[in-house]
């Protein structure tokens, strides 16, 4: 066992010092190198070798776009969960002109609205919190309804409604002042979402709203809580919307497309674009505008076939990669949270895209992936509580283990399905066959995360401990400290690659000796977490075929490419 940061003689490895040009308030292209200043990390008093990092694939602005609205000015506004922001951006150009994140106010923002006076009110729905911005800046929170509190929107005469969605499905009305306490309307909307995206009906006085399970669109009267279904047949309407005219818009997320509905019952499609879109908005010319969830971008629709790129979408939230195919057709595979995106690893470009919709997917959220020796990927997600084995060329699910305990990473060893989990401080491993039957590993971990396999073991990182541990047939023994909020790993060369997501850089650690020497950095890595959810949150991945590495770059929307040689 060593201490981290010693530099074993033999096995001297490089550091890269990257100055970043592109990060996640700009969209990088799929092919270009950021440009690099490079410095040696000294062993044993003399320079042993340099590296360059240069990053691939196309990086979304933002991680995932949620609410969408336009202010008093005529601006778009934005909100993004995982980013955090709230962000004011210019509609036709795209321009970012003001983004507010954490320590600005915003924690975990979903939707947004505008009260009478101009200020601007958010959801965080990890936290629990609905929060505003009046126009004179000064931020405060309002209410404290409870997590999952996700859509919001204003009545003609100024009343604030917010419901929960996906972590609870209570409706409520708020004091846009903060006073009163929350006002319960209806706590029976489920399964699984009260209302999602609303908008108020001032033709008849009544809230609207989708109702995700059920394929419909409601309205309630919101001092009874009387509901009445107005539509239904949907895939996954995620949000509704009232144009200049009164007419009724409605998003559907799974079929990626937004509908508009007649008073006679007839529906048109007015935009098609493609499944995990989120939220839209109509500007005062009834110009319509729509945000991605899944790929993060807002486009215009122009016509029903033709859409106006507004933000470019890409990487968003990217997390675990993997390596597959074999040498004249490898493909890099990166868990992109709700998308699982196939690279060509050399250049970047998208080569196919597998995309969740919450609730109505095979796929499911994924945060970390591994391949298998059979060409199978183990996708791991600690939003859904499970570990799935998924089928690359098919695009198909395999097999998925559920109920865990936030697990955070997972691979398949010895014919057995491993993995760390959060929620339990522990490394479990089951039988595909058998799965009921789980055994333990270790336990007693703080932040169990990163997994790999190097000479025949099995390694793990501690998170929030600092630590790498091997895992044996008696538990665990330590092998480094020190680390700096440790999470992917990758073994070759006689080395685990650690990513210290907290450090922003790739340390490689001597299987013979224990020494470790810190290989690339610094890296835009690691999102805060947004509530109680796992430190590691979008986990930053790493993949080697011993010769070149592949680190995801959640903070920059990004991945790191670099030589081990």
């Amino acid at each position: 066992m060593s201490t981290h940061r010693s530099l074993t003689a033999h096995g001297a490895m490089l550091l890269a010092v990257v100055a970043l040009a592109a990060g996640c308030d700009q969209a990088a292209s799929t092919d270009e190198a950021a440009s690099t200043h490079e410095e040696a990390v000294p062993a044993d008093g003399h320079v042993e070798a340099e590296a360059t990092v240069r990053q691939i694939g196309a990086s979304a602005s933002f991680r995932g776009i949620n609410g969408i609205h336009f202010g008093p000015s005529g601006d778009l506004w934005l909100a993004s969960v995982v980013t955090p922001a709230v962000a004011r951006i210019d509609p036709e150009s795209g321009e970012i002109l003001e983004n507010l994140g954490l320590g600005d106010g915003p924690k975990s923002p979903d939707d947004l609205a505008f009260g009478p006076d101009g200020s601007v009110y958010w959801t965080d729905i990890s936290n629990g919190e609905v929060a505003m911005r009046s126009p004179d800046g000064s931020a405060r929170i309002v209410a404290s309804p409870g997590v999952g509190v996700n859509p919001i929107t204003f009545s003609d005469d100024g009343r604030l409604f917010v419901s929960q969605c996906f972590m609870d499905t209570r409706l409520f009305e708020l004091d846009p002042q903060g006073v009163a306490e929350p006002r319960l309307i209806r706590d029976d909307l489920g399964p699984g979402c009260g209302l999602n995206g609303m908008d108020w009906g001032s033709a008849d006085g009544r809230l609207y709203g989708p109702r995700w399970f059920r394929g419909e669109v409601a309205r309630i009267d919101v001092d009874s809580g009387e509901l009445e279904t107005v539509a239904d047949g949907f895939g996954v309407p995620a949000a509704v919307k009232f144009d200049s005219k009164g007419r009724l818009h409605v998003l559907d997320a799974l079929r990626g497309e937004v509908v508009r509905l007649g008073e006679d019952g007839s529906r048109e499609v007015v935009a098609r674009v493609q499944p995990g879109l989120d939220n839209f908005a109509f500007n005062e010319e009834d110009r319509l505008f729509i945000s991605s969830f899944a790929d993060g971008f807002i486009v215009e629709a122009v016509s029903p076939d033709e859409n106006r790129v507004v933000l470019a979408g890409g990487l968003n939230m990217p997390g675990g990669v993997a390596l597959i195919g074999g040498a004249e057709s490898s493909r890099l595979v990166v868990a992109d949270f709700f998308a699982l995106r196939q690279l060509d690893p050399t250049t970047g470009e998208e080569l196919s895209v597998v995309r969740d919709v919450i609730g109505f997917s095979d796929f499911g959220s994924s945060m970390s992936v591994h391949a298998t020796e059979e060409g199978q990927l183990v996708l791991t997600s600690w939003f859904d509580n499970a570990v799935r084995l998924w089928d690359p060329e098919a695009d198909a699910l395999v097999q998925v283990f559920g109920e865990l305990a936030q697990p955070i990473d997972a691979l398949v060893f010895d014919g057995e399905v491993v993995t760390s989990q959060w929620g339990a401080g522990n490394v479990i491993a089951f039988s595909p066959e058998n799965p009921e039957q789980k055994r333990v590993l270790v336990d007693g971990l703080s932040g169990p995360a990163g997994l790999t396999v190097a000479d025949g073991a099995l390694y793990v990182a501690d998170n929030l401990a600092g630590t790498l541990h091997r895992i044996g047939g008696d538990g665990s023994e330590l092998v480094a400290e020190g680390l700096d909020q440790p999470e992917g790993l990758a073994a070759a060369n006689g080395f685990v690659y650690v990513v210290e997501a907290g450090g922003g850089q790739v340390t490689a650690i001597d299987l013979t000796g224990g020494d470790s020497a810190p290989v690339a950095g610094p890296l835009e890595l690691h999102v805060p977490p947004s509530g109680d959810f796992p430190n590691t949150m979008l986990f930053n991945g790493i993949a080697t075929d011993g010769k070149t590495a592949w680190v995801t770059g959640d903070a920059a929307n990004t991945v790191y490419v670099f030589d081990l040689d």
